[in-house]
């Protein structure tokens, strides 16, 4: 491991420590700016990205030149609502994603969800997760929308069987298909045990994954969606699997990831994917520079899978810098990427609110559950 590696994950520090925090934060907002360069492609040569990043280190392209799209956007307002309301307020994050969408709806939203927003921002609307429920003839989203933004909810709540909770329901705002909010879970988890320092042990880390979304998996209407979706009975549980045994390959390739994991918008396609990015990056590799960071690494690796990469290299940023902390992010990254700043002051302030309360947080809402279809604009 190269000494800038060494020295980027001793500074992350102990479990929860604001390091920790801010890279967590910090991470997913580059890993969505950055991104944004190769969304959609479906080959995207290493070459290419490497000469992307570099360019990230020209001083005459600073001060915000790389914009955010709605994963940030709807990311800042999950963490607005937690630090306003000090927990979860489902009518509040409701409120945020309108105003949010109103205020500034060129951010890449999906036709579908902007149905969703239009509807959230009516004075009159009652049940927040109703306009969901209805989207596609009541069956439902299972993109991604809900776990790009899943993050803040592990840096709310150290109580996981809570963070699991909050991640379901906010997610449910505008992903009523199980196959869509428990990819929000699945990112919570993640960055979650990451938090934790759970990293340290990959294997241990890929098994306890598979143990928590097993219970997850195991609701009735997550076995009926993946029946209805014609997927395996736990979708999430068999992707994991699928995870564990590419890291016991010696060599594996961008084809077979794409092939085994996906690349797309639907979170099943993608949050997998997040997760094995950070995993195959923990150690050096003849792609990158000797002085890449771990989170270098899996920010490169996670454009070059291409697909879906804003979103992908948002949700393993947010994983990869809950490990390795603020200390492995490139001053200069954070120079180019629009919001970074302001995920750095926030993330302080969630420090605060996870160590507050021994679970924080409150909801009105019982956890509820549809089926639902997702196509291609039906992501966020």
């Amino acid at each position: 491991m190269a000494m800038t590696a060494v020295r980027a994950a001793a500074a992350a520090g102990v479990p929860a420590s604001l390091s920790r925090f801010r890279g967590a934060l910090v991470a997913a907002v580059l890993g969505d700016c950055i991104g944004g360069e190769f969304e959609g492609a479906e080959e995207v040569p290493m070459e290419s990205v490497m000469q992307h990043l570099n360019g990230l280190d020209d001083e005459t392209k600073g001060n915000g030149i790389l914009e955010y799209s709605d994963d940030t956007a709807m990311t800042r307002c999950v963490v607005q609502s937690l630090l306003s309301r000090a927990g979860f307020d489902e009518h509040d994050l409701a409120h945020r994603f309108a105003k949010e969408y109103s205020a500034s709806p060129g951010r890449g939203y999906g036709s579908g969800v902007v149905q969703v927003l239009k509807k959230l921002s009516s004075p009159q609307i009652n049940d927040v997760y109703q306009p969901a429920r209805d989207q596609f003839n009541g069956r439902g989203s299972f993109g991604n929308g809900g776990a790009m933004r899943a993050a803040p909810f592990a840096l709310a709540f150290p109580d996981l069987a809570h963070v699991k909770k909050v991640a379901r329901l906010g997610a449910m705002l505008t992903h009523s298909c199980s196959l869509g909010y428990n990819g929000a879970v699945l990112q919570a988890l993640a960055v979650h045990l990451s938090l934790q320092g759970a990293l340290a042990l990959p294997h241990q880390f890929i098994s306890r994954l598979i143990t928590e979304m097993e219970e997850v998996e195991s609701e009735e209407a997550a076995l009926r969606d993946a029946r209805i979706l014609k997927e395996a009975e736990k979708p999430f549980c068999e992707r994991l699997h699928r995870i564990r045994d590419l890291m016991d390959r010696s060599k594996v390739s961008i084809e077979e990831v794409i092939s085994e994991l996906g690349n797309g918008i639907a979170a099943l396609h993608s949050v997998p994917t997040a997760i094995f990015c950070v995993l195959h990056c923990l150690q050096p590799q003849e792609s990158f520079p000797e002085s890449y960071s771990g989170l270098e690494r899996t920010i490169a690796y996670s454009l070059a899978l291409g697909g879906d990469t804003d979103t992908i290299a948002c949700m393993a940023g947010a994983i990869a810098g809950a490990h390795y902390g603020i200390e492995a992010i490139p001053q200069s990254w954070i120079r180019c990427c629009e919001g970074a700043d302001d995920a750095d002051v926030n993330a302080k302030w969630l420090h605060v609110l996870y160590h507050k309360s021994p679970q924080g947080g409150r909801s009105e809402t019982e956890d509820k559950s549809e089926n639902g279809t997702e196509k291609k604009t039906r992501a966020e």
